[in-house]
């Protein structure tokens, strides 16, 4: 992924950011149950935001949602 490279040519040290494509029973739920992951950004539809928000509510994370747009 391209955003992980120039973070990476940037000098971001390794782990500070990572970016985990998949879907989201796969990836996504296992990152917003995960208690080690403090903070969770998604772009994608209204249904599904709605799910991540209630989930990460549930430990505190903080959350960046994109939701709906064309």
């Amino acid at each position: 992924l391209y955003l992980a490279e120039l973070m990476d040519q940037a000098g971001f040290p390794p782990g500070v950011i990572n970016i985990v494509p998949g879907f989201g029973e796969t990836a996504g739920q296992p990152l917003v149950d995960h208690p080690l992951v403090d903070k969770i950004a998604f772009t994608g539809s209204t249904e599904v935001g709605k799910r991540i928000m209630s989930n990460a509510s549930k430990t505190l994370k903080r959350v960046t949602l994109e939701l709906g747009g064309k």
